[in-house]
């Protein structure tokens, strides 16, 4: 009976161990509005610029299947881009900035930084290069594809179109943050 017993248990820690390990990541449809229709957009030259930030956790987990965003404070902005003019504009991520309520700017971060901060079971430190946090974690794809598909990247926006996508910025250490879409390009 001792025999069966321990390999019994074995296989039942393992089974209920790794089920939560075999959980996949599941991409969400993103369903984007014009943007003249969120709370928190701006016009300017005939150039429409809103965003709409995942500042809850239930907000993030309605656009990504992950909960470590909010546990490693990174914040997920929604920007949409309209250009109503005659001719095309190009906007890249790193172009915008989280503005808090003392000044402070705070940088967009790739995108790729992102995913490998929040795949990572440590936080890295700031002393950690690209080719060793790449060696130390291989991430999840479907994850790496929804993050690759809904980053703002680097957009040429056409005449008379809009284009969107997010940008990150890690939170404010204290609650400084203006009122949602204080995001403006540099």
């Amino acid at each position: 009976m001792k025999q069966i017993a321990v390999p019994l248990l074995v296989v039942s820690i393992f089974f209920l161990g790794g089920s939560t390990g075999l959980a996949k990541y599941k991409i969400k449809d993103l369903h984007i509005k014009p943007a003249q229709e969120y709370v928190s957009h701006q016009d300017f030259q005939n150039i429409v610029i809103a965003a709409y930030p995942c500042d809850t956790e239930a907000k993030t987990l309605e656009l990504f299947d992950t909960d470590k965003l909010h546990k490693r404070e990174i914040l997920p902005v929604l920007v949409v881009v309209e250009n109503n003019n005659d001719f095309a504009i190009g906007i890249h991520e790193r172009d915008f900035v989280l503005v808090t309520r003392d000044g402070t700017n705070l940088p967009s971060l790739p995108y790729a930084s992102v995913l490998l901060h929040i795949s990572l079971d440590n936080p890295l430190s700031s002393y950690s290069t690209q080719s060793e946090m790449l060696l130390r974690k291989i991430g999840d794809q479907e994850m790496i594809l929804d993050f690759e598909h809904k980053a703002f990247g680097e957009k040429l926006i056409t005449l008379v179109s809009s284009d969107s996508g997010f940008v990150f910025s890690c939170f404010p250490r204290k609650k400084t943050c203006r009122e949602p879409g204080s995001i403006f390009r540099k």
